[in-house]
């Protein structure tokens, strides 16, 4: 049987020789990874809500002085525009949050097995 140096390296990693370590010791790893995305895009999401917020309540005052939309034409259309892309991104990083969410699961039901075979 050959060297495998994928499986040699991450026992190396994990200061084991025994397989069932070594795939906790992965999936640890990659759980922590997952983690912090998780905590990364929601600071993103937590960014945008309220830039669309914000950006929501200056055009809402805006109009509040008459017909905005006569006065700064550019500017309303500009601030429209830039609010709907910024409600997609947030709606695209609100279902990769789900998605790394789901692997938050996934993770640590394979690190409980590993537990359990332990």
């Amino acid at each position: 049987m050959g060297v495998r140096p994928n499986i040699e390296q991450l026992k190396e990693l994990c200061g084991s020789n025994q397989l069932q370590h070594c795939f906790k010791y992965l999936f640890v790893q990659e759980w922590r990874e997952n983690e912090e995305l998780i905590r990364y895009v929601g600071q993103k999401c937590a960014n945008l809500e309220a830039s669309i917020e914000r950006r929501a309540q200056l055009m809402e005052e805006g109009e509040s002085f008459g017909p905005f939309h006569d006065v700064a034409p550019d500017a309303v259309e500009c601030m429209a525009v830039t609010q709907q892309r910024e409600q997609r991104m947030l709606a695209a990083l609100r279902g990769v949050l789900e998605v790394a969410r789901e692997g938050r699961i996934e993770k640590e039901h394979h690190v409980g097995l590993m537990d359990l075979k332990g």
